[in-house]
Formats: structure tokens, C-alpha cells, sequence
């Protein structure tokens, strides 16, 4: 099968990739990739990824022989594809993935539609060029596979339904979430008005590995993890009826490499959720507070305990503390209070996906990965697979905390710093200060 993939940089589409090497007897990649902020060239952000996949060195040798880079420019046409690998991709392509986006919270709405919207769009005339010429030449029909998110459907105050082939979002929560539900809508149009062979994904949050706890990023609930364990979180709300849905990555990968591998499942939405299983915010704090009170790296370290106040107190809290940040950098043109600022605007994006009614309907999409995948249901926070594939209770949600020790959320917090401040001297794990950030 060959493949034409946006997102090889991302989060979940280099899992999706690793389980094609292992599902597709027969698989030839198109990456698109663009230069990034750093400078690096997209010869070399290939080889990053590639060299951080967990393939033995024989497929990883089978996925670079196998593979081709595409230059993109979302801004430019057919984006910014040279004429003659556009044309390659318009006759050799069978699939596409397109799993890039640009899933910062706190983006201007003109900025963030360009990577969420029009991106969308261009990857579609993409697949409608690819669709004519496959039609004419009498081949099988090619597929169009596009990761959305649940979250497009943006403020709701009862279960978010499974409504396909119709939607009816909410108001957004952000411009993440509404650009978002943009490009759904704009999808789903054409399933509806050309019956189009599109198969929409919409995974909640997604955390670590099930089978090890791992990310490769560490954004939205891990955040939060990281300012309570450095006593950042002085305030916070919790409530026994809001829920936290959080899907393992790996999961979400071995759903998805499994409908586009085994070719049967076409058209539709699968929403890639916990549902009933999701976890209680307040579960979440009081088990974190427990693990990292137990588990810290450094002796002598004191993990405040935030205070629980009401959701709209700690919005009071945030919009007062901006204020006082605002008016501070205002007088006196220090960058700390502008970075405050745009922290706390982070944390106000961040309160519907952690502090928010949501609740998802999955019953629908359980019954299609039932059955046009190998997988069962998502498993749930509390829950793990060991490396023999076997089900352990309350075992996933300690190995997200123990991933975050180990590497210091990514390298975003520097354990020897901490240490200093404690004059005491630090123990295991030491993985933690080799990606910690000086």
C-alpha cells in the first residue's frame, strides 16, 4: 500500500507508522514535511523521527528505503509541492493520513486556521485529484484518513452524542477547538454531498503508552501534573462529576493503523474516547498528589497541597492575577510579567479540557473497532497492559507520573535546579537529569 502522511512530527502518527511497518507487508511512505522554527532542514527532522521509533534497525533500514520526503507550504498551491511530485503523488497514492496540526491552545484564530483549516482543505484537493485520476484509470478507490478531535464539538452540558453523518458543535473552547470543528465541517460536507471515502478520527485526550506510560509530548494534564509538583498550583477545583477522558497513545495508533491496514472500514467517524470509563478529576489529583508525594526525586522537596475552590473562584483568581501581571508589565517593560500573563492565559485554555464538563458518547464507535480492528475498548486510567499484553489494574495511571519523573516532563524541569533549592542531595532516577533543561 502506498501512503501519502502530514504529521510524521506530531504525536501519534509516528506510532500509527510504526504499526504499518509491522501490518503492511508492502509499505511505501510519501512524508510531508516543512522546515521548522529551529532551522531544521526536513532531511533531518526525518531521520529524528526515524531514529526514534521503536522498530528494530532492519525496518527502520526498510522504512527509509521505502520512503520519500515531500517539501510542503501549507500558504502556497497544491502546497507547495514541486509539479512533478505532485504528479507522482496524484498517480501513485492509495491513502492518505493526514494527521498534522497545530494543537496549541492559546493560538490566534487568523494563525491557527492556516495549519487547521487550510491544511485541511488543500490535503482534500489532494485526495480529489487522487480520487479522479484513480476512477479514470480504473483503480481501486483511494481513502482519506483524517484525525480530528472530540473536542471540536466545543462547549456542551450534556453528553457529547455520536451524531455522524451530522454535527452540531457547541460554542468552541478555544481556537484550537474551533478551527477544528471548521475543518470537520468542511470534511464531513464532503461525505455527505459526494459520498466520499473519508474516515474521520476523534480521539479525546491523549495521554501516554498503555504499555509503558511513555509521550513524546507533554502538554495539557501533564502541564498541570508538572506546576502542582513544583507547588505552581496553589489553587484548584475539583468535582466528583467531572471527568477526564484519557486515551493511551498507543491505543489510539493500533486503532487507527488498523482500519487503514486492513482496508474494509471506509466512511465515518470513530470517536477514540473512555467514555463511561473516564476517569473523576478528582481521582486524578488526589492519586498524583500521592504518587509524587511518595516517589519524589528530591529529598526535601515540599509538594504544596493546592487548595479546592469553586471552578468560577479560580476563574476570578486567573483573570485578577492576568490583571495585576498586565498592568505590572505595563509599568515597568519586564518580560516576566508578560510571560505570566501569557502562562495564565494557557491555564484559563487549558480549564475546559481538565475542569470542564465533558462527557463523550462512544457506545457507536466501540461497536466499529469491535469490529473492523483487532482492539477492544480503550484502556481506561487506572488500567496498564504489561509486556505480555495481559490487563493490570491500576497500573496506567502510575506509569504516566513515573515517565513524568524520569525524564522531568521531557527535560522541562530541571531536577538539579530543584535540588539546590532543597540543599539536599538528590536521588533516583537519574534519568531525570539527562533531559533536564539547564
Amino acid at each position: 500500500m502506498i501512503y501519502f502522511v502530514t504529521g510524521i512530527t506530531g504525536t501519534v502518527v509516528p506510532l500509527i507508522v510504526e504499526d504499518l511497518m509491522k501490518k503492511d507487508t508492502d509499505p511505501v511512505f510519501y512524508f510531508a514535511l516543512r522546515k521548522d522554527t529551529k532551522g531544521n532542514g526536513i532531511q533531518a527532522r526525518f531521520d529524528s523521527v526515524v531514529k526514534s521509533l521503536d522498530l528494530d534497525q532492519s525496518t527502520k533500514r526498510k522504512l527509509v528505503k521505502n520512503s520519500k520526503i515531500v517539501e510542503i507550504n501549507v500558504e502556497k498551491d497544491n502546497l507547495g509541492i514541486a509539479p512533478e511530485m505532485y504528479s507522482e503523488l496524484i498517480k501513485n497514492t492509495e491513502k492518505i493520513l493526514h494527521g498534522a496540526a497545530d494543537v496549541r491552545f492559546d493560538q490566534p484564530y487568523d494563525k491557527i486556521r492556516i495549519s487547521n483549516v487550510v491544511f485541511s482543505e488543500k490535503i482534500y484537493s489532494l485526495f480529489d485529484e487522487i480520487k479522479k485520476f484513480r476512477k479514470t484509470h480504473g483503480k481501486k478507490e483511494a481513502t482519506l484518513y483524517y484525525i480530528s478531535t472530540g473536542y471540536a464539538y466545543g462547549k456542551y452540558k450534556k453528553p457529547i452524542p455520536e451524531d455522524f453523518p451530522e454535527f452540531h458543535p457547541g460554542k468552541p473552547d478555544n481556537t484550537y477547538a474551533q478551527t477544528k470543528a471548521e475543518a470537520k465541517i468542511f470534511i464531513l460536507d464532503k461525505i455527505n454531498r459526494l459520498n466520499d471515502r473519508i474516515v474521520l478520527f476523534e480521539p479525546t485526550i491523549i495521554g501516554g503508552a498503555a504499555k509503558n506510560g511513555k509521550t513524546r509530548t507533554y502538554n495539557l494534564h501533564y502541564v498541570v501534573f508538572m506546576l502542582a509538583y513544583l507547588g505552581k498550583l496553589p489553587f484548584f477545583t475539583v468535582n466528583d462529576v467531572i471527568t477526564e477522558d484519557i486515551v493511551p497513545v498507543d491505543w489510539v495508533a493500533a486503532v487507527i493503523s488498523d482500519i487503514m491496514a486492513k482496508d474494509e472500514y471506509h466512511q465515518g467517524v470513530l470517536r477514540l474516547a473512555s467514555g463511561p470509563e473516564a476517569v473523576p478529576i478528582r481521582f486524578m489529583y488526589e492519586a498524583g498528589y500521592d504518587y509524587y508525594f511518595k516517589n519524589d526525586p528530591v529529598p526535601g522537596h515540599k509538594i504544596t497541597k493546592a487548595r479546592i475552590v469553586p471552578k468560577w473562584f479560580l476563574l476570578f483568581l486567573l483573570q485578577f492575577q492576568k490583571s495585576v501581571n498586565r498592568t505590572l508589565y505595563f509599568f515597568t517593560r519586564n518580560k516576566r510579567f508578560r510571560k505570566l500573563v501569557k502562562g495564565i492565559s494557557l491555564m484559563e485554555s487549558y480549564l475546559p479540557y481538565i475542569a470542564g464538563y465533558k462527557v463523550f458518547e462512544n457506545e457507536k464507535s466501540t461497536k466499529l473497532i469491535e469490529k473492523y480492528t483487532d482492539c477492544g475498548t480503550a484502556p481506561s486510567l487506572h488500567d496498564i497492559y504489561n509486556e505480555k499484553g495481559e490487563l493490570v489494574k491500576k497500573g496506567y495511571y502510575n506509569k504516566i507520573m513515573k515517565d513524568t519523573l524520569e525524564t522531568g516532563w521531557g527535560g522541562l524541569v530541571d531536577f538539579e535546579r530543584l535540588e539546590k533549592k532543597t540543599a539536599a542531595p538528590c536521588k533516583a532516577p537519574q534519568a531525570a537529569y539527562s533531559a533536564s533543561r539547564k
